[in-house]
């Protein structure tokens, strides 16, 4: 099978993609925002299916393309419950075929005559593994994302773990884009505890040397949609202090895969506790790696996937061609899209397999809101 990506996000690039690539399919990688060549490029790679995940800023210049040459969708919703209106039901009502991270928005798909299947994110063992440390990252607890102002939860649980390891003058490093120094937010950080934005080729290596890796959430309603750094940061074995979900508490089990908490201060306890036992913290970290090695793989993910379309449950396209997704407002597009420029063609991570297309970009300056 030969499936053309549309973006060339690292879920893509170093997971679902790879994934596909480990089992034996032909795939191809391109920024279809970025790159004004991308028809020229599908026609050449001529794939049975083009995938999409997420989908900002493509779908009313994919779509006509892609029912005029009778090519198959697959869409990759991850960006629901948030975004369903906005950006999963249009895509989700042209695509062959639907999934989505979150398992409360199967029943919302079916409202609309949508047969949507459940896949959650995961972690490819080949890039998140565990690497040896970097002295680069000589702090003892990290963050690695960005500042989101609209999730009030999210926001709440920044002060209790971030702000509350600041304030009671803790080592730490937060690393994401710049909106973490913007005094306009509901939070945000000194300088001084700003690392920058970090690589995500560098994540592994992070994971290696700083003792406490801390989580947050944006979607606090759902039993399966969590942030995709949960299954990147236990694969690469990392101890993952994680903000409370009811997803990460029913896919996990606490002090035993991850440690999670709910309030400031049981924030600083478990700091101080496993600060002070590095060994306990291994053991922890290794029964989570173990945990998504044996359940949350892309290459669990991909046959998932794969099993669908061998059923043939194949999605009916129902919306018109011609109509407009609902308006998005710019920030949303900003929040979702990596800032990129086009790069001439280079090599990526794919340390087994042959049957990989891409296009590379480098991230150029920051974006502002």
């Amino acid at each position: 099978m030969k499936i053309f990506f549309t973006d060339t996000v690292h879920i893509v690039k170093y997971g679902l993609g790879q994934a596909f690539a480990d089992l034996g399919h032909e795939v191809r990688f391109v920024n279809v925002v970025f790159d004004d060549n991308w028809k020229e490029k599908l026609e050449d790679f001529q794939p049975d299916y083009v995938l999409s995940v997420g989908g900002w800023g493509i779908r009313d210049k994919l779509f006509p393309y892609l029912h005029h040459r009778k090519i198959p969708h697959i869409y990759w919703a991850i960006e629901d419950p948030p975004y369903f209106h906005a950006l999963s039901l249009p895509f989700a009502r042209e695509s062959a075929y639907v999934f989505t991270t979150c398992k409360e928005a199967l029943s919302l798909y079916r409202n609309y005559g949508i047969r949507a299947k459940w896949v959650l994110f995961a972690c490819h063992p080949e890039f998140n593994r565990i690497v040896p440390p970097d002295s680069r990252f000589n702090h003892d607890i990290a963050f690695v994302g960005n500042n989101y102002e609209e999730y009030p939860e999210r926001v709440e649980a920044s002060r209790q773990t971030i702000g509350t390891l600041i304030e009671r003058g803790y080592n730490i490093k937060v690393y994401g884009n710049e909106w973490w120094m913007r005094g306009d937010y509901p939070f945000h950080i000194d300088p001084k505890f700003y690392g920058g934005y970090l690589a995500i080729e560098d994540l592994p290596a992070l994971c290696a040397s700083v003792p406490i890796i801390l989580g947050l959430h944006s979607v606090v309603s759902s039993k399966t949609m969590m942030s995709m750094r949960t299954f990147e940061v236990l694969g690469n074995g990392g101890f993952h202090l994680t903000q409370w979900t009811p997803a990460i508490e029913n896919l996990f089990k606490n002090h035993h895969h991850l440690v999670w908490t709910r309030s400031a201060d049981e924030t600083q306890r478990i700091v101080d506790y496993y600060l002070a036992r590095p060994e306990e913290r291994r053991q922890i970290a290794l029964q989570g790696q173990a945990e998504v090695y044996a359940w949350h793989t892309y290459h669990h993910r991909v046959q998932d996937i794969l099993k669908v379309i061998a059923d043939g449950n194949r999605q009916p396209i129902i919306s018109p061609l011609a109509k407009k997704s609902p308006q998005i407002v710019v920030k949303d597009i900003v929040q979702v899209q990596v800032t990129t420029e086009r790069l001439d063609t280079t090599k990526i991570y794919a340390p087994k397999k042959y049957n990989i297309h891409m296009l590379n970009y480098r991230k150029s300056k920051k974006s502002k809101r």
